[in-house]
């Protein structure tokens, strides 16, 4: 998730002008693999055609009832809302 505000490169777009632009938006996560001691990383791109705008992710993730782990809900994972 990307909050377009006043420090974001992509303030002062509309959604019209990164279409008319053609906007591909490129993002690679890296982590750290501690099981194998790796760097691990993924790439992907949207484009505008991929972009939801004015949504929010609901969260994947939880506390589990005795507080003492965290369960990933990995079917939520492309979840959003509109706000």
């Amino acid at each position: 998730m990307h909050p377009i505000n006043e420090a974001s490169p992509l303030a002062g777009f509309s959604s019209e002008d990164m279409k008319a632009a053609d906007v591909e938006i490129y993002v690679l996560i890296r982590g750290f693999d501690d099981v194998y001691s790796n760097v691990v990383q993924q790439r992907t791109s949207y484009t505008y055609d991929e972009i939801r705008f004015n949504g929010k992710f609901v969260p994947m993730y939880r506390e589990s009832n005795d507080g003492r782990t965290t369960i990933l809900e990995l079917h939520k994972l492309n979840e959003y809302v509109k706000v």
